[in-house]
């Protein structure tokens, strides 16, 4: 699931465009100002009451889109859900919408979480109800040559660099740090894949480990160099001291590169889009 608030903004700009009504006529029919809906607010922004707003007036609109980006901007005629005297469209969808609505609770400000550290500067916010959540520096892969020149020296980092927030199953001990990709090449439409602007959590894989080789990984390696950030397969470490890097887009070459002039290397555990 899609759980970044900026997508599912930019998907109701979208289907405003395909209704043909402008965007902020659009918005403002949906109870909110055009001016809020594209601040910086958290995810509760966008909330239960505005997507009900949404599927009153355009009982049409495919929920799981909106919410996934998966399938058609419609739905078809006949699986139209019907509204009951008193009732709300929201209890009749599926899993999708109970997990966004699960999601903007960790944004409630009932909810005081224990806020816990690691050794590498991340913090962890753990609620009540055993939900985790670590907060990392976000590097877009574009900044690659600002992030160079403090990725060891997290007092600049912070002063550098925005913070994001991944939902975690516990509290690790490594090194972990969110990117912001930028690219097509480990995008091929599979489950594994990630599309260019997706969020990318990823922990550090330390340089002594870097001799045994690298495995195959559901969603590859973030690759820090002297030349720039890359999201791709480590398929080959070879003999010359060079790795080879692979994408899953097949338009994109896999090529060789001195493991010398790698600074760091992340195994990407998730991934956001």
């Amino acid at each position: 699931m899609d759980k970044n608030i900026s997508f599912i903004k930019e998907r109701i700009l979208q289907y405003a465009e395909y209704k043909g009504i402008g965007k902020e006529k659009f918005i403002e029919n949906l109870g909110m100002t055009y001016g809020n809906f594209k601040g910086k607010q958290k995810l509760t922004s966008v909330n239960s009451d505005f997507l009900d707003s949404i599927l009153s007036k355009y009982p049409q609109i495919n929920i799981e889109w909106l919410l996934s980006g998966v399938g058609e901007i419609e739905k078809k005629s006949e699986s139209i859900p019907v509204r009951e005297e008193g009732g709300s469209f929201i209890s009749e969808l599926n899993g999708l919408v109970y997990e966004i609505q699960n999601e903007a609770k960790l944004f409630d400000d009932n909810q005081e979480p224990e806020v816990l550290g690691n050794s590498s500067g991340n913090k962890y916010f753990v609620y009540n109800d055993g939900t985790i959540r670590i907060e990392v520096f976000k590097i877009p892969f574009v900044a690659h040559a600002s992030y160079v020149e403090c990725y060891n020296d997290i007092t600049v980092c912070k002063d550098e660099f925005s913070t994001i927030t991944f939902k975690v199953d516990h509290i690790g001990r490594g090194n972990y740090v969110g990117f912001e990709s930028f690219g097509e090449s480990m995008w091929n439409g599979g489950g594994y894949d990630t599309p260019s602007g997706a969020d990318i959590l990823g922990r550090e894989v330390g340089k002594h480990l870097w001799a045994n080789g690298f495995h195959n990984t559901k969603y590859g390696f973030v690759v820090i160099t002297k030349d720039g950030i890359w999201h791709k397969d480590i398929t080959e470490l070879k003999e010359n001291g060079k790795i080879t890097l692979s994408s899953r887009n097949p338009n994109s070459k896999p090529f060789d590169y001195p493991l010398n002039d790698v600074l760091q290397i992340f195994h990407v555990i998730k991934r956001s889009f």
